[in-house]
């Protein structure tokens, strides 16, 4: 364990000079919240109340060389910008000195395991403005903790919590039971066992296979950047809402009981047309008369139904587009992200955001939408800090405003969705349209690790990657993929739509065109809901331990005693009840 005397808090000034800050220590019997009333540990505070006006960045040292490249063990990091995937970077698999920060972290965690020592680092106090630099070097590894400050006063104490892992919990299933532990001791998380006895829409869901519906859809990326109703390229309509009516019966006649249905791309101009600008409903598609007569039909046939939105991206085609809406960085400038199917976008205040769906949102629940409704990529968007004058948002208040986003999203239609899945969303997510984008393979990660289930399974349900999407579509090891990590099939017509190649899910894909193919894709949508039939009683348990067990072989043991073995080798999985 890293000796509390050895950290100390570096203040790296504007004009690249350093000092030492003054910080304290405080040891698990000081600590009134309870939190580390288990494990040895202690909290290493820096206080707010200080000028940080000349302050560029705090650094903590003490971490170095914690451990050298022969070595067995590693460092266990979330996913985060430069780090694909909550994954390990295992000392004794690099070769060549290198020197990474691993910024904008999806769980404010990382830790260590040595071969003498284990620990789990928790940020408690900074959060957002934290990063990790992780240093090798003459053979040996270092790690740096980092806060930037950037010349801004601190929205509160600096704060990491240091909790030694011993025994059985000296790995990182241990490291990721103790913050789950620590999210509850918060009382942070609900177990998925009690919201669905209290929330028929969540107790559904957790029976049922996720489908979701991309229906139609404008050039992605965009063609045309800045967007009027003038020169708006045409949209193509690639299942109309008869068409999801055909998908709904064929689901009924190959006895798929139970499906959640989101439809994407059915407000005005289809996917991404005019954010944040929903109605009226896609005339394209059949119009609001047809789109009701569907929602109807689905919740008659006992199916789930539900629809996409977004709440956090503006495209100047809207009729309620206002520059003056656009989050503002530092310097005063808006804030422009990616070119999609509306054209330009441009950040919404986090603010803004919210207040434009409380209006919004009632409208499309009024439609008849229930369920797990999903905003779009509120999970996996950095809190975003808005400088604007008028609606200034700092961090914490951008996390309070995704919160507030989702309550009142739950209010009205039961449920709250969105992909990805970053730490403060998941005290209100009910389901994730995939953790990560990719598996390890770049940079530091060796090997990626179920670090976020083994914290939130049993809590929240995840599809883990989106190369598990269509898992029954692709080769084996997507399906076994998914029943390692705990998910929920997860299967999404029309997928692969970008006209320059670049899908995210994958070139394969569930299509409708014709009638052969709606009948084909449905039977693979039938062969992951009878494998789901068979381990959806686990969502309510916990997942306690993974590990490699063999070559190609992982083994996932939960809380109610059972096992799951899956061997890529044999390409098979078997449950054991022990």
């Amino acid at each position: 364990m890293i000796k509390q005397d050895s950290i100390h808090a570096i203040a790296v000034k504007s004009s690249g000079s350093k000092e030492e800050l003054p910080s304290e220590i405080l040891t698990s019997e000081i600590i009134a919240s309870g939190i580390m009333k288990t494990e040895e540990g202690h909290s290493f505070r820096i206080s707010k109340e200080m000028d940080y006006s000349d302050v560029s960045a705090i650094e903590l040292t003490g971490f170095e060389e914690i451990a050298e490249v022969t070595e067995e063990g590693y460092i266990v990091l979330p996913r985060a910008k430069g780090f694909d995937d909550y994954g390990l970077c295992i000392f004794n698999h690099h070769k060549e000195d290198f020197d990474i920060t691993v910024s904008e972290l999806n769980m404010p965690i990382f830790g260590v395991k040595t071969k003498d020592h284990c620990f789990l680092a928790v940020v408690s106090g900074m959060t957002w403005n934290f990063s990790i630099r992780i240093v090798l070097n003459n053979g040996k590894y270092s790690i740096y903790p980092t806060f930037d400050v950037n010349g801004e006063q601190p929205y509160e104490d600096f704060c990491i919590e240091f909790f030694k892992l011993c025994g059985k919990d000296d790995d990182y299933s241990g490291m990721a039971r103790r913050y789950r532990t620590y999210r509850m001791e918060k009382k942070e998380l609900t177990p998925l066992s009690q919201r669905a006895k209290e929330n028929p829409y969540v107790h559904y869901a957790m029976n049922s296979v996720m489908i979701r519906v991309r229906c139609g859809w404008k050039p992605a990326p965009a063609q045309i950047l800045h967007q009027t109703p003038e020169n708006e390229p045409p949209m193509h309509v690639a299942c109309d809402f008869d068409r999801v009516g055909d998908i709904l019966d064929e689901l009924k006649a190959q006895g798929v009981d139970k499906a959640e249905i989101c439809l994407v791309g059915w407000n005005v101009k289809g996917h991404d047309g005019r954010w944040p600008q929903a109605f009226p409903v896609c005339e394209e598609l059949g119009g609001e008369e047809k789109l009701r007569v569907l929602i109807q039909k689905a919740q008659s046939m006992g199916y789930q139904i539900t629809c996409h939105t977004n709440s956090t991206d503006q495209y100047e085609i809207a009729d309620c587009y206002d520059e003056d809406n656009t989050r503002r960085n530092k310097a005063g400038e808006p804030v422009r992200n990616a070119a999609w199917s509306g054209g330009q976008m441009y950040d919404l205040c986090p603010q803004i955001g919210y207040e434009q769906a409380k209006e919004i949102l009632p409208q499309v629940a009024e439609l008849g939408f229930r369920g797990i409704h999903y905003i779009d990529v509120l999970g996996v968007v950095y809190p975003r800090k808005c400088y604007h004058e008028k609606h200034f948002v700092t961090y914490p208040q951008a996390v309070e405003y995704a919160g507030k986003l989702c309550e009142f999203t739950r209010e009205q239609f039961g449920g709250m969705s969105s992909e990805g899945a970053y730490d403060f969303l998941a005290l209100y997510l009910d389901f994730g349209l995939y953790i990560s984008f990719n598996q390890a393979g770049k940079g530091i990660c060796d090997r990626s690790i179920p670090f976020w289930q083994i914290v939130y399974h049993g809590t929240v349900l995840s599809n883990p990657y989106t190369c598990t999407v269509n898992s029954t579509f692709k080769e084996p090891e997507n399906l076994l993929k998914m029943i390692e990590y705990g998910g929920r099939p997860t299967y999404y017509y029309y997928s692969a739509f970008m006209n320059n190649g670049n899908n995210w899910m994958g070139s394969t894909d569930c299509i409708c065109d014709t009638d052969e193919q709606l009948k084909d894709s449905v039977a693979r949508i039938k062969k992951g809901y009878e494998e789901y039939r068979k381990l959806a009683k686990l969502h309510t348990a916990y997942m306690e331990k993974h590990e490699e067990v063999g070559e190609g072989v992982f083994e996932v043991t939960y809380s109610d005693g059972s096992v799951i073995r899956v061997d890529y080798n044999e390409k098979c999985y078997e449950i054991i009840d022990k």
